[in-house]
């Protein structure tokens, strides 16, 4: 039981039920491994009150929400994203996941991705 708290972060997006029994997703605000304890802010919900709101669930009525591969137009758009809203550590990341889809892909759209740079502090 000890390890299914354990593997919670903060920030990981999960689907399950709240302890009355509703459907919901969200994303983990915090967790207590000491009780069993997951807070979701929760983004959808079958009682529509309960979206926005951070809840308190179980550990074990929640797992992890399927996360599916990004195409390179999608990694190109977040990683414009991290350059507008100065999260270097997002777009190194992003970069790299998007230098490995090229050399994957074998053309020779590279030269785009490879002429990006992080723009000077602010």
């Amino acid at each position: 039981m000890m390890q299914q708290e354990l593997k919670w972060k903060k920030g990981d997006w999960v689907k399950g039920r709240t302890v009355n029994g509703e459907l919901m997703h969200g994303y983990i605000v915090d967790y207590d491994a000491n009780t069993g304890t997951v807070k979701v802010h929760v983004v959808a919900c079958d009682r529509e009150s309960t979206v926005g709101r951070t809840i308190e669930t179980l550990g074990y009525l929640i797992k992890p929400f399927p996360v599916l591969p990004l195409s390179s137009d999608q990694l190109r758009s977040m990683t414009d994203l991290a350059l507008v809203t100065y999260d270097r550590d997002w777009f190194m990341d992003l970069s790299s996941k998007l230098a490995g889809m090229s050399e994957d892909s074998g053309n020779d759209q590279s030269s785009r991705s490879n002429s990006w740079f992080w723009p000077a502090q602010r």
